[in-house]
């Protein structure tokens, strides 16, 4: 027997289906992530770390918010009709909202986490569902399947631009979820369940990334683009940049400059990237330096 899977990311549309009085709340004192809420936040910054992206600090406020989200769909299903995994029910303290596909203001969904903890700033939500008990592993799978998901998580494509400083999960019966911040969270410790250990949120600290790999690094590079003449190179290197390759670099390698939009660990991974490249930079090819 197969069970149902879906997926909805935070950047589809809803609309205001009610609306209630907001309050920021103050998280319980003894809320705590479980052991496999704690594995499923790990999976997903292992996942980075293999990319070549930072980790992102666990965070005690979006994790409360996924749990609230997690058991609002559960117990509420504000998912019904044309209403997706994204859409809030009118039984909390917070703004009630029907998301779906039409309508373009994302903020009844995005300001959730200020709504109802003390985060400052706006988060965005990944979502999973099956008609078991969902498990960190099975979660976490389907993510990394799934386009939309992934870029998400790895700051793919739209959502480069974006720099994760927060991250929060929840798993409840069927429902797994993961919220995403640009902003430190105030609360700086997070508690597992049943056990003594406390998770410290410590701050990202941003490694520039180098203009240039002249040796040896046993990476794989997503080359677009060669140079006999390094200012040319280091130009494009700037427009690259500029369109959102981050960790777009130069490699110098037998007296050429070649522009690597990104670099990976394996060739899995760089083969993974190449496939997910606009149109514009499918001539791409793969450097193993």
């Amino acid at each position: 027997m197969k069970f149902g899977k879906l997926v909805w990311l935070s950047f589809w549309m809803f609309l205001f289906t009610g609306m209630q009085s907001m309050a920021q709340d103050s998280i319980p004192e003894k809320f705590c992530i479980s052991e496999d809420e704690y594995k499923l936040y790990n999976l997903i910054n292992d996942y980075r770390k293999a990319m070549n992206l930072s980790e992102i600090p666990l965070s005690k406020s979006l994790s409360y918010v996924a749990k609230q989200h997690a058991i609002d769909l559960v117990t509420n299903r504000p998912d019904t009709m044309t209403c997706n995994f994204h859409s809030w029910s009118d039984k909390g303290n917070w703004v009630a909202c029907c998301f779906e596909k039409e309508v373009k203001d994302k903020s009844c969904m995005i300001n959730k986490p200020r709504e109802i903890t003390q985060y400052p700033g706006e988060a965005h939500e990944v979502v999973y569902w099956e008609n078991k008990e969902a498990t960190a592993e099975r979660a976490f799978d389907q993510w990394r399947e799934t386009l939309a998901a992934r870029s998400v998580m790895t700051n793919f494509k739209e959502w480069e631009r974006y720099s994760w400083n927060a991250l929060g999960v929840g798993i409840y019966k069927g429902f797994a979820i993961a919220w995403f911040g640009e902003e430190l969270d105030v609360e700086k410790n997070t508690m597992i369940c049943g056990s003594n250990k406390v998770i410290a949120s410590k701050p990202i600290i941003n490694v520039e990334e180098p203009e240039m790999v002249s040796g040896t690094s046993g990476r794989f590079y997503l080359i677009h683009g060669s140079f006999s003449d390094l200012k040319d190179a280091q130009s494009q290197l700037k427009v690259y940049r500029a369109e959102g390759f981050k960790k777009a670099k130069i490699v110098s390698k037998d007296n050429k400059y070649r522009i690597s939009l990104s670099d990976y660990s394996s060739i899995e991974l760089a083969n993974s990237a190449k496939k997910e490249l606009p149109e514009k930079y499918k001539d791409a090819w793969i450097l193993a330096f």
